[in-house]
């Protein structure tokens, strides 16, 4: 029997992990997919330069404990770039407009006003390397035996002085899937509220509070999509732009666009680390529509934005594409019904249900969206992280 299982291989659940390996506790995390992360994905183009498809920014200023852990892990950060100018494209039959933005985020009405520095992405900062390598930092020193991918956890029981979990795992020899058995004394569940309420079943049920409130806790990103683009070199940038635009018209398949270029871009010379993303316009429920002839339509669009280098024939882009809504570990059938709805604001998180031990103490609930500060963001997974390290704590010193 465990001592801790740890269900959710993102920031907060390696967090956790991370802290009591430190302990020489006795410990295993369960993730159901093939990787860890979680959220954060950095693609690699054939170049070598990276590209996050999820999880990019944060900021120093409010988010503590992220700037903490980069530091501390030996990471370097570079600021996104932003002079507070971008490019607005508002009709698809015109060309883009540069347009000044205030500390409202919003063009100034006045074409003489001046940019407000770091206005687009109010001093946000990125990784270098991708926020991919956070994850690799803190799984680096973690035994693999205790690391079990590919384990989706589909029930829990409380069996009174401890709790068993089924978990379902797929065999490659023959593509079936079987389920194996796990006992453990205390359990934390890392995973975003709604997808553990649409595909984990609890005996006894959880309480009445709780589960309104996994229901009610929007799942930050459950419905985006970004797209990638690594060029020879950042032309845009020779063309005196910052990689910063905004599509507005009904037809536009990226809503922002940004610079996602490494340090090594900086140089004249540089050869690799170039390059843009952007995050999908379209909803969800829509995108399987325009399968075929998205990566024409999202080239179609940078051209537009930036002009012909940006499908340039003789040295093409390498594409790169995530959505997060197709995935059942991040959208749950909630998630997409609400696609749409309250476009823009963010959510509303940390719910004090949703920070409660629940059985006795052997369960807690984490992840981002449980965080009393910072929820949504990786700062809010680290926050939620260090709550249920205390509550554990005080646990073992009872």
């Amino acid at each position: 029997m465990l001592e801790f299982a740890v269900v959710g291989g993102g920031l907060c659940g390696l967090a956790i992990a991370h802290g009591l390996q430190a302990r020489g506790r006795d410990w295993c995390l369960f993730e159901a997919r093939e990787r860890l992360g979680g959220r954060v994905l950095t693609a690699r183009a054939r170049n070598g330069t990276p590209v996050d498809l999820g999880a990019t920014w944060f900021w120093p200023p409010n988010q503590p404990n992220i700037t903490r852990l980069v530091a501390d892990l030996g990471l370097a950060s570079l600021t996104q770039i932003d002079d507070g100018c971008l490019l607005h494209l508002s009709d698809p039959n015109q060309p883009p407009q540069t347009v000044a933005l205030s500390g409202q985020q919003a063009p100034d009405s006045d074409a003489s006003t001046a940019a407000t520095s770091e206005a687009v992405h109010g001093g946000a900062r990125r990784v270098v390397g991708g926020t991919g390598a956070v994850i690799q930092a803190l799984a680096r020193p973690l035994p693999s035996e205790r690391l079990r991918l590919g384990q989706r956890l589909v029930a829990v029981i409380d069996r009174g002085d401890h709790v068993e979990l089924h978990l379902r795992r797929r065999d490659e020899a023959d593509s079936t899937s079987f389920s194996d058995i796990v006992l453990t004394r205390r359990l934390v569940l890392a995973l975003p509220p709604r997808v553990l309420d649409a595909t984990v079943s609890f005996e006894p049920e959880l309480p009445a509070a709780t589960r309104q409130a996994m229901v009610a806790t929007a799942t930050w990103m459950a419905c985006a999509a970004k797209a990638g683009f690594v060029y020879p070199h950042a032309f845009w940038r020779d063309n005196g732009h910052t990689g910063n635009a905004w599509v507005s018209h009904r037809q536009a398949m990226l809503g922002q666009v940004f610079d996602a270029c490494g340090p090594i871009a900086e140089q004249a010379d540089a050869r690799q680390g170039a390059a843009l993303a952007g995050f999908a316009a379209i909803r969800a429920a829509l995108r399987p529509g325009f399968a075929l002839s998205r990566d024409l339509l999202l080239l179609s669009q940078m051209v537009q934005l930036f002009g012909p280098q940006a499908d340039d024939a003789a040295h093409p882009p390498e594409l790169f594409w995530h959505d997060w809504a197709t995935e059942p570990e991040t959208c749950s059938p909630a998630d997409l019904a609400d696609d749409g709805r309250g476009a823009g604001a963010h959510p509303h998180y940390g719910d004090p249900a949703l920070s409660l031990p629940l059985w006795g103490g052997r369960v807690f609930l984490a992840g981002t969206e449980t965080a009393s500060q910072g929820g949504g963001y990786l700062e809010g997974a680290l926050v939620a992280a260090a709550r249920v390290r205390r509550q554990l704590a005080a646990l073992n010193d009872a």
